[in-house]
């Protein structure tokens, strides 16, 4: 028995295989739509990180201790209260 009949399809399938990469390039955007698109979503970012400000609250009982940092516009009355002592806390920008 011979293995020429195995062998022979191996070859084509390889082939096959070669010339369909040949005939179908890849896709692929160009650098300058990418980048374009990097450039704006960083812009978006900066722009939303300039409206918000960052708080730092401290609660100012020594048995405590509590800190937190928030990100936000504006603070509301339920952001300067402390979750372990449930007093209020000091507000620093």
């Amino acid at each position: 028995m011979s293995l020429d009949k195995w062998i022979k399809t191996e070859k084509e399938e390889e082939k096959k295989k070669e010339d369909e990469k040949k005939k179908k390039p890849l896709k692929k955007k160009p650098q300058s739509e990418s980048i374009n698109q990097n450039i704006e979503t960083t812009k978006t970012h900066d722009t939303r990180l300039k409206k918000l400000t960052k708080y730092i609250l401290i609660c100012p009982k020594k048995s405590c201790g509590y800190q937190k940092t928030l990100m936000k516009k504006q603070l509301i009355e339920n952001d300067k209260i402390c979750p372990r002592c449930k007093g209020n806390m000091k507000v620093k920008k």
